[in-house]
């Protein structure tokens, strides 16, 4: 038994490492395919700001007043660049400001 337990172990180290490799691939294409979509709209002239596409921390920490925490939570849960996500948080942060007056 512990003879085949030997064996087990890399096997799974190398599917482990298959899969994670796998998901990069999948995440890559994916930002690639978002990249695309918003080229599209931007060329088309379409304006689409549906905030219910944003993470709801990314919510949570505006309604609390952190703008940069939002920023880095939208960068990071989505894979987005800099500028597009200060824009998407400062439209929420517009958005906000306009409810409470």
């Amino acid at each position: 038994m512990a003879e085949y337990f030997g064996l087990f172990v890399p096997v799974l180290i190398f599917i482990g490492f298959y899969l994670y490799m796998q998901l990069d691939e999948y995440r890559q294409r994916i930002r690639f395919l978002e990249v695309k979509i918003n080229a599209l709209i931007k060329h088309a002239g379409i304006e689409f700001n549906d905030t219910t596409c944003v993470p709801v921390e990314v919510h949570n920490a505006i309604r609390n007043g952190h703008r940069l925490k939002a920023i880095r939570l939208y960068r990071k849960i989505t894979g987005a660049d800099l500028k597009e996500a200060t824009e998407v948080v400062d439209v929420l942060l517009k958005k906000y400001s306009n409810t409470l007056l």
